[in-house]
């Protein structure tokens, strides 16, 4: 007869044994919930405009759409990780997820330009499952191990665009391709509803009071004046990335005749250094970055980004080239890393969702502006431009990095 003490005892020992499982295998459910919602978003953004162009829409049609969507997610960011605050982060989770995968597989169906940009209107909306995914690391990791967490997340992203886009590019030459990758698509998200339904934790979060239900309230109780310099260096990081990847495309046809497929090996070989980076981003941290100062990594960082950018643009060759992409690919994750820290250290335990909403729309502001600016810079300046413009927003991040690392030094003091 099996005694309560034993059941005690073993209860005890299976607790002792979770809290010194690796932060790798602790927190697997965050990472495979990063995973899937990725991997099904690059199975079929490498083909989504050619799916417009075959439906009749112009290259100003999707700019224009492409646009709208990210102006959507800077207004939806904030309520809904207000709405994670208030009623939990695995509900949101679970139907924003759901309402995704049946809008992915109408996606499929549907023929009609004016009902994809209905559907779209819904998925810039309510798409903040990374979003949501980071408020969970703020939630359930230790602050000592959440830059490791963040980048081994910031990792399994890199490795969701190495593996989806090929996976993707095979389907899609299958007769109905666009529609078995929205079904395949609408499958992944289901799928990784369940994934939260059984192993994301049941928390409730801790609320003050407040004068009003409606999350849109809750921004005035966010400290602006302390999270500014997150933001600022969240935009700036966001408008040199998108920025690149408007014209790097363009860059590498015109100046060097790839073809599709060998463009695609390219964007894997940066997938998989930001891939190693993220699974790396501990170690790296404690090697290359002994300052504990988040701001002193940020300035490091944006400087190697910067002048990646700025080698891309004088590349005299493919080679040089592609080498250049390997610092951009890892300064950026480590830079998302880094910011992550900022904005968390910055944030009272019951508004973490608040300011990550909050930060996740200076990013959609970037993702909305920098195509627009770039676009311009590139007609009046040529494609080089477009490089130029990226490392601008990189050494402006760098700066202001140095002077808010003074700033802190002088805080401290």
């Amino acid at each position: 007869m099996i005694k309560v003490a034993d059941v005690s005892i073993a209860y005890q020992n299976l607790c002792i044994t979770e809290l010194h499982l690796p932060a790798m295998f602790k927190y697997s459910y965050i990472y495979a919930i990063v995973f899937l919602d990725l991997i099904s978003i690059s199975l079929i953004i490498p083909v989504w405009g050619t799916h417009l162009r075959s439906l009749g829409a112009s290259h100003f049609h999707i700019a224009l759409l492409g646009s709208t969507y990210s102006f959507l997610q800077f207004l939806s960011g904030t309520p809904i990780g207000a709405l994670s605050d208030h009623y939990g982060r695995k509900i949101v989770l679970i139907v924003t997820i759901c309402i995704c995968a049946v809008a992915y597989f109408l996606l499929g169906c549907v023929k009609s330009l004016i009902f994809i940009v209905l559907i779209r209107v819904i998925q810039g909306c309510l798409k903040h499952s990374q979003l949501l995914c980071k408020t969970l690391v703020n939630d359930q990791v230790p602050t000592d191990q959440q830059t490791t967490v963040y980048g081994r997340m910031n990792g399994f992203s890199s490795l969701s665009f190495v593996i989806g886009p090929i996976i993707g590019g095979h389907l899609m030459e299958k007769s109905e391709g666009f529609y078995s990758l929205a079904c395949y698509t609408s499958l992944i998200f289901l799928f990784n509803a369940l994934v939260v339904y059984f192993t994301v934790p049941n928390t409730t979060v801790l609320k003050k009071e407040r004068k009003s239900s409606s999350p849109f309230n809750d921004l005035i109780e966010v400290n602006w004046n302390e999270c500014w310099p997150a933001f600022s260096l969240k935009m700036l990081g966001a408008a040199a990335l998108f920025a690149y990847f408007s014209s790097v495309g363009l860059a590498m046809n015109e100046k060097f005749n790839l073809s599709p497929s060998e463009a695609g090996y390219t964007g894997a070989l940066q997938g998989l250094t930001g891939g190693i980076t993220g699974f790396a981003a501990g170690k790296i941290e404690n090697i290359i970055f002994p300052s504990k100062n988040p701001f002193t990594k940020c300035f490091y960082s944006f400087i190697m980004l910067g002048l990646g950018f700025v080698s891309l643009a004088l590349a005299p060759n493919l080679t040089i080239f592609m080498a250049s992409m390997i610092p951009i690919s890892a300064s950026s994750t480590l830079i998302r890393g880094f910011n992550n820290e900022i904005l968390y250290e910055q944030s009272s335990s019951d508004h973490k969702g608040l300011v990550a909403g909050a930060g996740a729309s200076s990013a959609a502001i970037a993702r909305f502006l920098a195509p627009i600016i770039c676009g311009f810079t590139m007609d009046t300046f040529g494609n080089n431009s477009g490089f130029l413009l990226s490392a601008l927003f990189s050494f402006t991040g760098a700066v202001l990095s140095i002077c808010l690392t003074k700033r802190s030094k002088a805080h401290v003091e």
